[in-house]
């Protein structure tokens, strides 16, 4: 495949071109399992190299098939499987948090405790879902000590895995094309260079960091790094370290001026608290619940413990079953 071809507006003939040659270096096995998307999204993290290519897709398709990825209980529109995260503005799976109800384990109690706040928050101006994720007000120091790094791997592929099975077909019937990416937003409010500089925070983060990359190649469309302080250039001058180079073209700092969102994000679809209009005042938490910053209650197992985590919403008039 000639290295001229643009990746990301490739013609169809150059597209088609290089899933076959990828194709051509696959068992049968890992082939059917594969979808043209997969081996494109693996083709392109390669930059159309079939060699290195077929060798990540191979390692991809052995950590499945091992890890039994497949068999993960991903909460979908057919089940009634808890949310990975919080959820606002999607018709897959109503809106909801979590809570420590039914089929979530207190080892994704006690990390959620401890970060800032994440939340699949409606969708961008071509239909991408956007994750939202409140990283400076992270508790650093006790990431480390709640969790270990491979169930902070495990929790990050459920995510993931929610997102490819559940969210990015949603977004695709609504688009009527198909959506394969997502707009990550990391807002930084709050972070101080205590928490920038905790080595055993920092190694869990390349470690999840590798694991994506090798993992979920090309799920992440633009990442925003917003409210960025002046001391965040350190960390990020190791961050970009671990990552590839077309992973870093992806992604764009911040400071407190973001309102280059709006180009991306709509305002309606916008938290207020990044330069948006919405406020999801019908949800506790508003748009991104966080237990740290103190805006959603971090209640015991007690108060959810016979509750269901599906609910149905009107955006109208909310219903809950809880």
């Amino acid at each position: 495949m000639s290295a001229t071809v643009d990746v990301d507006n490739p013609t169809p003939s150059q597209r088609a071109a290089a899933i076959e040659q990828l194709r051509d270096k696959l068992s049968d096995e890992v082939n059917s399992y594969c979808s043209d998307l997969d081996i494109w999204r693996f083709s392109v993290a390669r930059q159309l190299d079939t060699e290195k290519a077929a060798v990540m897709i191979n390692a991809w398709y052995e950590w499945r098939k091992q890890a039994n990825v497949d068999d993960l209980a991903v909460a979908q529109p057919d089940n009634e499987n808890p949310v990975p995260c919080a959820v606002r503005g999607y018709g897959a799976v109503a809106d909801a948090n979590v809570t420590a109800g039914i089929g979530v384990d207190d080892a994704q109690l006690r990390l959620t405790r401890t970060l800032g706040g994440g939340c699949w928050h409606k969708r961008d101006r071509d239909g991408r879902p956007v994750y939202i994720e409140r990283a400076g007000r992270h508790i650093i120091k006790d990431i480390p000590k709640t969790s270990s790094t491979s169930g902070l791997i495990e929790f990050h592929v459920l995510l993931q895995e929610f997102l490819t099975r559940t969210l990015l077909p949603e977004c695709s019937q609504l688009a009527e094309e198909t959506v394969w990416q997502q707009v990550v937003v990391i807002d930084l409010a709050g972070v101080s260079l205590v928490a920038l500089s905790h080595i055993p925070a920092l190694n869990m983060l390349r470690e999840m960091l590798a694991r994506d990359q090798m993992l979920y190649p090309e799920r992440m469309y633009r990442t925003y790094v917003v409210n960025a302080p002046p001391v965040f250039i350190t960390a990020w001058k190791m961050i970009r370290s671990w990552l590839d180079p077309r992973v870093i073209s992806k992604i764009q700092i911040l400071g407190k001026d973001h309102a280059e969102l709006l180009d991306q994000i709509p305002a309606h679809n916008l938290p207020s608290f990044l330069g948006g209009s919405c406020k999801c005042s019908h949800m506790p938490g508003g748009c991104v619940p966080s237990v740290p910053l103190g805006n959603y209650p971090d209640l015991p197992r007690s108060a959810y413990a016979h509750l269901r985590h599906q609910v149905q919403i009107s955006y109208t008039e909310p219903r809950h079953s809880f």
